[in-house]
């Protein structure tokens, strides 16, 4: 049996450390489906018996070159993490980088108009942006990052 004074230590497995916020995120983002569902899932699904809701969706418009690129870059993004990250293991390297570049491979996807202005505009967003993020998780809370 475990003294009282072990219940008050914390074992971090550094191995293990980095799915513990992203498995609150699912739990949160499970808990808000459910929120919706619950919520407008009567009247949504009134709306589709009735015929409303899929005349609705035929008239959407689907833009479907920024729809299939961001889900690739997403795709893309998730998949190098990793890898890059094992260039330097616990430093968050793999997100800082990874991160810099989808995000502005994703904004040049969505900005319309592209010229001088938006691309520096873009660019020092797309590293200022994860650098704070990287900062604030890496150095203030001492959370590793991939």
């Amino acid at each position: 049996m475990a003294s009282l004074s072990e219940l008050f230590k914390v074992h971090i497995d550094f191995d293990q450390s980095h799915l513990f916020f992203p498995s609150i995120v699912e739990g949160a983002l499970l808990l808000l489906l459910l929120a919706i569902a619950v919520v407008h899932g009567p009247e949504l699904l009134a709306q589709w018996r009735g015929g409303a809701l899929g005349r609705r969706l035929s008239q959407w418009q689907v833009d479907t070159k920024r729809l299939l690129g961001c889900l690739a870059l997403t795709v893309v993004y998730f998949s190098a993490m990793e890898p890059v990250g094992r260039l330097y293991p616990n430093s968050g390297i793999g997100f800082l980088l990874t991160s810099i570049v989808y995000g502005f491979l994703l904004s040049w996807l969505f900005v319309h108009g592209i010229n001088k202005r938006k691309i520096f505009l873009l660019s020092m967003s797309s590293v200022l942006t994860p650098l704070l993020v990287w900062l604030v998780f890496s150095h203030v809370f001492k959370i590793t990052l991939p």
